[in-house]
């Protein structure tokens, strides 16, 4: 400081410096700067999206944005092989006349049974330009759940892969498209109900007609669920849904010098909800390109991402650990990946992943759609790993938020309500409550198509006040101190044993932390002579592991990251690999209803169980003893 200023002169220097002092540590401390982007990331998203839709006017579909596109822009990278928008258009003009000619109208649900390809691609357009209804349908489906599916799209037309085609039976016209990926497959057998649609079975109009007139209320797709706690169900996608997923997000739209011209990889299935929104309508809204495997290969996935020049890669649930698991590769780091987005990636594995592949930017999201939680990580550091949203003091004390966590009975799963004045109670910080969202309007309702029933099993009213309307997620999540807003657990994921409610995904995150483990998933398990559900855990491990070491160890390890006593697993079954649907999501079904019965197990499992502090073999006198009520479990 001048020591020759006035005195008056230097007390205001010393109080400007205490006030930029005080002001950068409450900052620090309550996180207001990092709010206020957040805030102003939100206004912006809301303008862009008004602005699309407006201009979008009274065709408000995908097919109308992928119709704005430069046709000299690179739309498709696929095996090799590229498509600008222009060349990708005239295959969709063609299609789109040949549907019409058959009679496909608005509204109209065509199910779409085809393998990630150019053709897939190309028929959702087509379907858009019409505005039909594209229903989704998992390829791995067969028999009696694929027919589930097709009953419940409400579909009497079928578009599917030459390789897909033999799958599909019942009364359905039948189209098997195939134009370019395909052309070394063998037409689906002789059958009345199967037409083989190659490049010379399509007229080329010669003026194409204009596109059919959609709101964003009207419905553009079905996307079904894994139906891995039961049946699958149709989730009725609108217009308005799928341009919002395709309107840029504030990161990339305030430094597009870095993230774009957007190129995205992606091998996961189009037919699931983050490839479908994340790659093809967020290429499509952002003039970019989706560069499509035909699936997943995790020895030839960097590889991928290095010919196709992908900036991005999109991830979901297991891949990200399949791909760590995977021997070293030339490709790992050598690609021009900056970003990977997706959700379902674990703490444990996420430094891992991005030191391995050498990804500067993980976006995990945890969100849906009109009246549903968002949260979206946009994170470059280890302090935000694992998480999936923030929101400091400055913004959940001062905004009204679309996304809450309330108050939840842990037996029941019923919201709790204040006995007085009968509303629901949001949760404290640090403790889980489950995520809701505010339905702004319910013609925007993300609804499970012909199933009433389990779309008002997921709406509940007079939340905060009389009137409103909010929609269950079906997740437990914690909003810490710091800001951060993680997932806890899911909801009936929570068991009880001893007395005790038990998370399942706390217990999961405690065993994933030991060395050895690749990947786990707990559960809990009714045992006929115990009260409650014994914890039960399926592992698999890493390949330089000893299964009888690492359960030697298993116990003290646990106890070490601090899992209390009542909730180690009781019961504990090690296998080379637990299976996941296409979508790299664990069947709980079929795991938690496998037999612990040792005479029933797979010549490459081996089952434990906790006598004591101690894990042993668990052999047919140990299992008869569990049978009978003996054993201290």
């Amino acid at each position: 400081m001048d020591v020759g200023l006035p005195i008056s002169q230097q007390a205001a220097v010393v109080g400007a410096a205490a006030l930029t002092a005080a002001a950068a540590y409450m900052n620090a401390k309550l996180s207001i700067g990092r709010d206020l982007r957040t805030l102003k990331y939100e206004k912006s998203f809301g303008q862009r999206l008004g602005q699309k839709i407006q201009e979008l006017g009274d065709t408000c579909t995908m097919y109308a944005m992928f119709d704005q596109v430069d046709p000299e822009i690179e739309a498709l990278w696929f095996e090799g092989r590229t498509w600008t928008y222009g060349e990708l258009k005239k295959d969709v003009h063609r299609l789109a006349a040949f549907l019409e000619n058959e009679g496909i109208k608005k509204g109209d649900a065509v199910a779409i049974f085809t393998t990630n390809s150019p053709e897939m691609v190309i028929t959702y357009l087509a379907l858009s330009k019409l505005s039909a209804i594209c229903g989704f349908i998992n390829i791995n489906l067969r028999d009696a759940t694929l027919e589930h599916c097709l009953k419940v799209s409400q579909a009497n037309t079928v578009i599917s892969t030459p390789d897909l085609a033999p799958f599909i039976n019942g009364p359905y016209r039948h189209f098997a498209l195939s134009l370019y990926a395909f052309s070394a497959v063998p037409p689906p057998p002789a059958d009345s109900t199967i037409t083989l649609l190659a490049s010379a079975s399509l007229p080329t109009p010669l003026a194409p007609s204009p596109a059919t007139k959609s709101s964003p209320a009207d419905l553009s797709c079905l996307i079904f669920t894994s139906g891995t706690t039961g049946k699958p169900k149709a989730c009725a996608i609108r217009n308005h849904q799928c341009i919002l997923t395709a309107v840029p997000n504030s990161p990339d739209y305030f430094n597009p010098q870095k993230y774009l011209p957007l190129r995205t990889y992606s091998p996961l299935p189009l037919f699931h909800g983050t490839a479908f929104f994340t790659g093809v309508c967020y290429s499509i809204g952002n003039s970019g390109t989706i560069c499509l495997a035909r699936k997943f290969s995790s020895s030839r996935f960097f590889k991928d991402v290095h010919d196709s020049r992908a900036t991005r890669i999109l991830y979901v649930g297991e891949l990200c650990r399949y791909l760590l698991s995977s021997a070293p590769g030339e490709y790992d780091k050598k690609h021009n990946c900056i970003v990977a987005a997706g959700n379902g990636l674990r703490y444990e594995i996420w430094e891992k992943f991005k030191e391995r592949f050498n990804i500067d930017e993980i976006r995990e999201f945890y969100r849906s759609t009109e009246g549903v939680a968002k949260y979206d990580n946009y994170n470059r550091g280890a302090w935000g790993a694992g998480k999936v949203g923030f929101a400091g003091f400055y913004r959940r004390n001062f905004f009204d938020d679309d996304t809450v966590l309330v108050k939840v009975d842990p037996d029941t799963a019923e919201l709790i309500r204040d006995p007085k004045s009968g509303f629901c109670t949001k949760v404290g910080i640090g403790e889980p409550g489950e995520v809701i969202g505010r339905v702004k309007s319910r013609a925007l309702l993300t609804e499970y198509l012909g199933n009433e029933g389990a779309t008002e099993e997921k709406i509940i009213r007079d939340v905060f006040k009389k009137g409103d309307i909010w929609q269950k997620m079906g997740d437990l999540l914690v909003q810490e101190r710091e800001g951060w807003v993680r997932f806890h657990d899911r909801m009936g994921d929570t068991y009880r044993w001893k007395g005790e409610n038990v998370s399942a995904g706390e217990v999961r995150d405690h065993v994933a932390r030991l060395e050895g483990v690749q990947d786990a998933v707990v559960f809990g398990v009714k045992l006929a002579s115990y009260d409650g559900q014994a914890g039960a855990a399926m592992l698999t491990l890493e390949p330089s592991a000893s299964d009888s070491t690492f359960m030697s160890t298993l116990y003290s390890g646990l106890k070490k990251t601090g899992l209390p006593s009542y909730a180690m697993p009781r019961l504990i079954r090690i296998t080379k690999e637990i299976e996941t649907t296409a979508t790299f999501k664990k069947s709980k079904t079929d795991i938690v209803s496998k037999s612990w019965d040792p005479s029933k197990k797979k010549d490459q499992e081996t089952i434990y169980w906790l006598d004591g502090t101690t894990y042993k073999p668990l052999d047919q006198v140990a299992w008869g003893g569990i049978e009978s009520g003996r054993a201290k479990l």
